[in-house]
């Protein structure tokens, strides 16, 4: 499916579209893709039945063993070769520069 960028939007478009995703638990792309098809003609699938499979769906909070295990794969990202990518001041209670 291609993808369309749609730019100007204004404040109170923008507002109403967010007001209709949280009110219907949707997604602002599942909005904007109802609208379109509804004032198009060609109707559409019921959004509310879904399969979903978008990031944007994904909600909740970490429990205290994912949150030290996100931490923990994290950790790899800050060495390179046994050393720190960068000095946390926080860490080394020096001031920041």
């Amino acid at each position: 499916m291609p993808d369309i960028l749609v730019r100007n939007i204004d404040d109170a478009l923008a507002d109403r579209i967010k007001t209709i995703a949280r009110e219907r638990n949707w997604s602002i792309n599942e909005v904007i893709v109802h609208v379109l098809r509804h004032s198009l003609g060609l109707g559409g699938e019921d959004v509310t039945h879904r399969e979903i499979h978008d990031v944007a769906e994904m909600r909740g909070t970490w429990n205290p063993n994912e949150s030290a295990a996100f931490r923990k794969a994290l950790e790899a990202f800050e060495k390179v070769e046994g050393t720190p990518l960068f000095d946390d001041p926080r860490k080394s209670g020096q001031p920041p520069k």
